[in-house]
């Protein structure tokens, strides 16, 4: 990218920031934000009504150990600052609010990655991204070695099924993901609704509801609100409104955009009303979405497997409308692209807001923690122990107890990361340069304050150095060379822009 595509990318940015700036002051806090309608009370014309909260069962604790249900929903591409459960002005996910209302809500989880192939890697297996770069072809499904989420809860007697419409979490071989590889452990993988909207796949999803005398898990991979941002037409759109004349922006496609930053193609000519309409259709996008997530709860409480289920939900990565020079994904490790929801919906146990930073690495040992057992680390088929995971388990967040500090880390391409919940450190492996983020102070990322907090620097910088250690050890240029490789393979593909 030029030094003028850079400024220009930036100023367009910001002055996008300036026009949202309104919707940004007119937040109320997320306490307000997921207040149910009072009854009989009229919505906003098109907003989808939300499905009713109905408190867990009782049991004398949560998550006792048993034969638990697992219904994983995760959401590719999902920002959780545009959601009204972490304070959005814009009511674009009632039915997600109403969950929260029943869930144990991270307000503070990041993802391992910006992208979504290593990120689902991490978060099915507990393991960080590099233990996915450089594999043999470069494959990017999950190792053998490496046991996902379902393999572990196959063995624990748990029927497995997904379904996904992503062109990366495949089972199969399929264009962007040449080696398919996901579907180990699982019973039944499902992959037709590949690149189809969020209806596709709560549709093959209810019919796993019916009895059956194992418990379940499902894993439901949501493609909405990824790009292109186009709800199908028969949704009334409750955002973009009007026609713009650019047809890339009608048709909600950022890939002129990032073929203009990435790949020297032609100026788009893009205005600040045009990056708005974008956003205008992601979070229409989310709504659709929305509306699908309340068909599913429904059939989840009809069947009655909600009432002794442990409800998962989380994203892979968030997604950059310029705000740092960028758009989409896989570009960078900005909170637009890595700060995701996390909810748990954990039978018998007290619905909360916790604060205290968490990473999506937690999901799988806390998921095997809450279904009975004090291991942290993976059981193979057979009785044979995998390694240790990287995540640590979240149960007693779901008890309601304190969760101590801890590290949350992510990496993308040659930029490392790890934030306290405060602060933020990211290096770039190619120039060995770090920049410092206060998070408290400065949300948006926009000002590096390393030379100002030189003690929390150098902690930071430990942190970091002793992650790294641990997980890629050797030479700086080993980890470029095998996250180059992976970027090659994800361009060759054309999933990726530069």
């Amino acid at each position: 990218m030029t030094v003028a595509r850079v400024a220009r990318a930036a100023l367009l940015g910001a002055a996008f920031l300036l026009a949202a700036a309104g919707c940004a002051r007119s937040r109320s806090s997320p306490g307000a934000a997921e207040r149910p309608a009072a009854p009989g009370t009229a919505r906003a014309s098109g907003a989808p009504a939300a499905a009713s909260p109905a408190p867990a069962k009782s049991q004398s604790s949560p998550a006792s150990p048993r034969a638990h249900s697992v219904i994983f929903i995760l959401v590719d591409t999902l920002r959780a600052d545009h959601l009204p459960l972490y304070g959005y002005g814009r009511d674009t996910s009632p039915n997600l609010a109403a969950l929260g209302r029943e869930s144990i809500v991270f307000l503070d989880a990041r993802s391992q990655a910006s992208c979504t192939f290593p990120s689902v890697n991490s978060m099915l297996t507990s393991r960080s991204a590099a233990a996915f770069l450089g594999q043999p072809g470069g494959a990017l499904g999950l190792p053998a070695g490496i046991p996902g989420l379902a393999e572990l809860l196959r063995a624990r007697g748990l029927h497995t099924a997904a379904v996904s419409a992503s062109p990366i979490v495949r089972r199969s071989p399929g264009r962007f993901n040449p080696g398919g590889g996901y579907g180990r452990g699982f019973d039944s993988f499902q992959e037709d609704c590949v690149w189809k909207s969020a209806d596709c796949v709560t549709d093959q999803a209810l019919p796993h509801l019916a009895h059956d005398p194992r418990p379940l898990f499902l894993y439901l991979h949501y493609l909405d609100p990824h790009g292109p941002y186009a709800p199908p037409a028969s949704y009334r759109r409750r955002f973009a409104r009007g026609q713009p004349a650019k047809a890339f922006v009608r048709q909600g496609d950022p890939n002129p955009i990032a073929a203009w930053l990435y790949k020297h193609g032609p100026d788009p000519h893009l205005t600040p009303a045009d990056l708005s309409y974008l956003v205008d259709l992601y979070d229409d996008e989310i709504s659709f979405f929305d509306s699908q997530l309340g068909r599913l709860l429904a059939g989840l409480r009809g069947s009655g497997l909600l009432d002794d289920a442990i409800v998962v939900f989380a994203a892979d990565h968030g997604e950059e409308f310029l705000e740092h020079g960028d758009v989409k994904h896989c570009h960078n490790l900005f909170d637009t692209t890595i700060r995701t929801p996390l909810l748990l919906r954990v039978p018998g146990a007290r619905p909360r807001r916790v604060a205290t930073p968490v990473e999506n690495l937690d999901i799988v040992p806390t998921v095997l923690e809450l279904l009975g057992g004090e291991r942290h680390e993976a059981l193979l088929p057979g009785g044979r122990e995998g390694a240790a995971f990287e995540g640590r388990s979240l149960r007693q967040a779901v008890l309601g107890n304190p969760l101590p500090p801890a590290w949350q880390r992510a990496a993308q391409g040659a930029l490392r990361s790890v934030a306290d919940g405060r602060w933020k450190l990211v290096l770039d492996l190619r120039t060995q340069r770090f920049a410092m983020y206060d998070l408290a102070a400065d949300p948006g990322e926009t000002r590096d304050v390393l030379a100002d907090h030189r003690r929390d620097f150098h902690r930071l910088h430990d942190a970091l150095g002793a992650w790294l250690a641990r997980t890629e050890g050797g030479p700086a240029a080993d980890s470029l060379r095998r996250a180059a490789e992976a970027d090659r393979r994800l361009r060759s593909v054309g999933y990726l822009d530069h």
